[in-house]
């Protein structure tokens, strides 16, 4: 009996192989042919783009990492605060549907290798597009497997270390890579060691310059690298893009911490300013320590949006072309935030109070819980247009004497008097207190205004 089977299926072979080779030669003479479909007769399952797109059958209990999906029971995604009905949240770039099966097909996954789902012609092939907000990302993040992240950080990292939605620590983690391999750079082109950058102060670089120091951006580089490379350093850099004018720094980590704050800043601040910046993060991070030592803390310094020059600051052109940027920040920080949501504080100094205004006049509005607008020219309208998680009682104003901006018509232009309201916090100010001190301390003591952004960054 064997040898009788054996024979028949000797016979056979010539045949299969032929059947084979006639159905190649045809695919190749007309390719839209019938011939060229599978076996079976149906559309080949290869993917359009340039990574093969292989599926595998799920293992049980596995959960499912299909993008885009706005499912609350998904194990996978962070709790996050209140976050907008789908009529209220930004407008996401379009994400991929997710693929029908039949209720008794296995769930399937993808492999690292197939999840090109916002490539196209140009940009990402891997990551999600720049437009998309970050609520897509995340979803996206969220679904993907260990080795699909690992991918996505090895080949795209110029895509996701600055993206509304991605974690904290993954951003921190391509950022400070990308820190160090410019630095480096820089060195070689200037000629400078790491050591002798720093040997020369601010003055020495940018007021004055000297003979053989190195330029601004190097220096505050290296100053950075220095700085977060701290031992005990709790910083994360978030984003970072000399082209684009933006460096955003957290002092603490936004996505575990129990209450976070965005400082943004006003005239005349560029992406180089964040050693600074992040000075006065840090003051009211300590301030808010003081109040509440149990609490976890992160106040992110926010150079993230083309600040005015002075004779741009009467207008509100700035701050209009800043304000999504700013909404989806914040944004970013709920989406991505683990476990109880956080109490977050948004800080607008100056202009930056401006372009505060503005990003909570967006209908869907911007996610914190509390304002605070510091020596502020107005925020483009009444406070009872602001739209955010808290009310008018939780708008707070510092505004001394002896701030410049208290006597300048800036705070006509900005509609300094739709402020005006009955139930806006009024922060007690020292008497000479001036424009950009609010945030100093005093001989190793926080200012009375200090104290009082402390106090509402803690929750208070």
């Amino acid at each position: 009996m064997a040898g009788i089977i054996g024979a028949v299926i000797l016979v056979d072979v010539p045949g299969r192989v032929g059947g084979l080779l006639t159905h190649g030669l045809e695919c190749v003479a007309d390719p839209g042919a019938h011939a060229c479909e599978g076996a079976s007769g149906e559309g080949s399952e290869e993917a359009d783009g340039p990574l093969d797109r292989r599926v595998v059958p799920r293992e049980e209990g596995e959960a499912s990492p299909e993008a885009g999906s706005d499912s609350e029971d998904d194990p996978g995604r962070p709790q996050s605060a209140d976050l907008p009905t789908e009529e209220e949240r930004p407008q996401d770039a379009d994400l991929p549907a997710a693929s029908e099966e039949s209720e008794d097909q296995a769930p399937t996954r993808v492999e690292p290798v197939a999840f090109d789902w916002f490539g196209g012609d140009e940009g990402p092939e891997l990551a999600p597009g720049p437009e998309t907000k970050p609520d897509g990302v995340n979803d996206w993040w969220e679904g993907l497997s260990q080795a699909e992240r690992d991918e996505v950080m090895e080949e795209e990292p110029e895509h996701i270390r600055d993206l509304d939605g991605i974690p904290a620590d993954v951003r921190d983690e391509l950022n400070r890579e990308f820190l160090d391999d410019e630095i480096e750079r820089m060195l070689e082109e200037e000629g400078l060691t790491a050591d002798e950058v720093l040997d020369y102060d601010l003055a020495q670089v940018r007021d004055d310059p000297v003979s053989g120091a190195p330029s601004l951006e190097l220096w505050e580089m290296a100053k950075l690298q220095r700085t977060v490379g701290q031992e005990g350093s709790d910083h994360y850099i978030l984003a970072l893009d000399p082209e684009e004018g933006r460096s955003i720094v957290s002092s603490g980590n936004p996505d575990t911490a129990d209450n976070v704050a965005t400082l943004v800043p006003g005239t005349g601040i560029e992406w180089t300013a964040i050693n600074g910046q992040l000075g006065r993060a840090e003051n009211v991070r300590n301030a808010a320590a003081r109040v509440d030592e149990e609490a976890e803390n992160a106040v992110i310094s926010w150079i993230g949006y083309d600040s005015p020059n002075e004779a741009q600051a009467p207008w509100g052109g700035k701050a209009d072309d800043g304000k999504d940027d700013l909404q989806d920040f914040q944004y970013g920080l709920r989406v991505t935030h683990e476990g109880e949501p956080s109490n977050n504080t948004l800080i607008g100094h100056s202009y930056g109070s401006v372009v505060v205004g503005h990003a909570a006049q967006n209908a869907s509005g911007v996610y914190a819980d509390n304002l605070i607008l510091v020596g502020s020219p107005g925020v483009g309208g009444p406070v009872e247009e602001l739209n955010f998680d808290g009310g008018v009682e939780d708008i707070h104003i510092a505004m001394s004497d002896e701030d410049w901006i208290n006597k300048s018509p800036l705070k006509g232009f900005h509609d300094y008097d739709g402020l005006d309201h009955p139930d806006v916090s009024r922060i007690t100010t020292g008497d000479d207190t001036e424009h950009d001190a609010y945030f100093n301390q005093e001989d190793g003591r926080d200012t009375v205004e200090l104290r009082q952004f402390g106090e509402i960054v803690a929750g208070g």
